[in-house]
């Protein structure tokens, strides 16, 4: 009974019902409930999709495949595939011989900062700026500093103890409810390396 409880189990529900209502489509009698439970039933298959695809390409990564090789399979560009996931070639190696406790990594775009750092805390995440040599993230106009992006983006896993990059903006009083996401300036550091099966794939 157990086993039918499992989220792949609600999210082929999930699919079942998705799919009857899309061939069924909507009718006028319907209130709106019925695009509801729709869109509460994408959600779910995206969050399971997203999860299956984070582990996916970290296990190639971990056996040496490509970005272009990831790509391919993805259906994407190699330069998109390594913004999105070049985080996990950061991620120190899990000890073979200890279990590894994972969390995923909440939503702090929107907070001050010590609130986005009190909610990383808790879930034993460390709260980190973008440039490792530059001035602490509190010295961003704390108390007032609004995150304005975080690296992983929300949903990912990590294991406890790993860092979440934060960009911080100053100001952010009571008012700014919706503060602008500015695209980070990638350090050097993090350009994109060639890789040599990268040729290899078309």
């Amino acid at each position: 009974m157990a086993k039918d409880r499992g989220p792949w189990n609600e999210g082929r529900r999930a699919w079942e019902r998705l799919n009857g209502w899309h061939h069924d489509g909507p009718t006028h009698a319907d209130s709106g409930d019925g695009a509801l439970t729709a869109l509460a039933d994408v959600g779910l298959i995206r969050q399971l999709l997203g999860q299956a695809e984070l582990v996916a390409v970290r296990t190639a990564r971990r056996h040496g495949k490509s970005w272009a090789e990831i790509a391919t399979q993805l259906g994407v560009t190699r330069q998109s595939a390594w913004e999105r996931w070049r985080d996990l070639d950061e991620t120190p190696a899990a000890d073979s011989g200890k279990a590894k406790v994972t969390v995923r990594v909440p939503t702090v775009v929107g907070l001050k900062w010590d609130d986005a750092r009190h909610a990383l805390q808790e879930l034993g995440l460390v709260a980190v700026g973008p440039d490792p040599d530059g001035p602490p993230l509190a010295a961003f106009g704390w108390p007032d500093g609004v995150v304005t992006d975080q690296a992983p983006d929300a949903g990912a896993w990590l294991t406890r103890g790993s860092s979440v990059t934060l960009w911080l903006n100053r100001g952010g009083g009571a008012g700014v409810r919706e503060p602008r996401r500015p695209k980070p300036t990638p350090r050097p550091a993090r350009a994109m390396r060639a890789e040599p099966s990268d040729e290899a794939v078309g």
